[in-house]
């Protein structure tokens, strides 16, 4: 779940970016905020649904954003697993306290959509095509969001539509729903923090010395779904 993620957080980063061009939209005018600070650091609790029709799995978690040059995702709880993607490192980092064992790929096989979501925000932000106003029921209670064409996520993913809301505080992204014929990924972001200077020591995965590191393949990732 991990990997997919990440995967379908940059996928809809970039959609929602690319659907409101107008810069008069709150929509673009959220994304802008997220992608142009120096930081973006937020709580996020992911569910996704059961396609057989149990109950959600329920994850919570955080996420750390370096514009231009990368990201780290770190799971609550005993789990602990940490995905982290560093571009001036040229590294793409996973580590499962479980095993324990620390995965380390190049930049280059880090999945596409991440190293654009990281390295180049600006592209995020140049698309043209344009989003809906749609409201949905979340949790039994109704918000107004935008929906967004469907896209393909790549990296095996297949396609899947998108939905955006932001918080009525704050202005930035609060609910993102990632809808495939499988299952729907629901992000729901709480407390963000945009910070005045980076921080690149945020994206580093802090494992104790004796951890031995291994060869990562993301295609691996992707066949279990993260």
């Amino acid at each position: 779940m991990l990997l997919v993620l990440t995967l379908a957080l940059a996928a809809a980063a970039a959609m929602v970016a690319s659907a409101a061009a107008d810069p008069s939209a709150p929509l673009t005018q959220a994304l802008r905020r997220v992608l142009t600070a120096p930081e973006a650091t937020a709580n996020v609790v992911l569910e996704r649904s059961d396609p057989f029709g149990g109950p959600p799995e329920r994850e919570t978690g955080r996420v750390w954003y370096v514009p231009g040059r990368g990201m780290r995702y770190r799971v609550d709880g005993k789990e602990g697993i940490q995905l982290a993607l560093d571009r001036q490192a040229g590294t793409m980092l996973l580590y499962r306290p479980a095993e324990p064992a620390l995965y380390e790929a190049a930049w280059e096989k880090a999945p596409s959509k991440l190293r654009r979501l990281a390295a180049e925000p600006e592209r995020v932000l140049d698309g043209a095509s344009r989003a809906t106003a749609e409201r949905r029921s979340v949790r039994g209670r109704t918000v107004a969001g935008w929906k967004l064409r469907s896209a393909s996520l790549g990296d095996s993913l297949g396609r899947a539509s998108l939905w955006v809301s932001l918080d009525p505080k704050s202005g930035l992204p609060r609910l993102v729903s990632i809808a495939s014929d499988v299952d729907t990924l629901l992000v729901e972001f709480r407390g963000w923090t945009l910070l005045r200077k980076a921080r690149p020591a945020d994206l580093g995965i802090r494992v104790p010395k004796s951890t031995p590191r291994a060869l990562l393949d993301p295609r691996e990732l992707l066949d279990r779904r993260g």
